[in-house]
């Protein structure tokens, strides 16, 4: 196996005719390059998914705000229809049932 292994390298030096410094310095940059690439990448998605969970957690704390607005508007619609229903009570018991506008102003 090392025999192999010192065959293929040295097989691979001379395949390369520029010099191991000049490599050394491109596979580095290009390898610093892919990996900045990669970082800022992740970074995108990580920013992503945090707007995500706000976005979702603000939908669900509007959507409750919304619901108990909803019963809310229901309870004081109750309240006022029966407050109606009082005032109308009052004011045909006031007036009486048998009496009507007109007989009143004929008197």
């Amino acid at each position: 196996m090392d025999a192999t292994a010192e065959t293929v390298a040295a097989s691979a030096r001379e395949a390369y005719k520029s010099r191991p410094g000049a490599l050394i310095w491109f596979f580095r940059k290009s390898r610093d390059q892919w990996k900045g690439k990669y970082q800022e990448l992740k970074g995108t998605v990580k920013g992503f998914k945090n707007q995500l969970a706000a976005v979702t957690k603000s939908r669900e704390q509007w959507r409750l705000r919304a619901e108990q607005a909803g019963q809310r508007l229901a309870v004081l619609e109750a309240e006022a229809a029966a407050l109606r229903a009082q005032v109308a009570a009052k004011e045909e018991k006031k007036t009486g049932p048998a009496s009507g506008p007109a007989r009143a102003n004929s008197g």
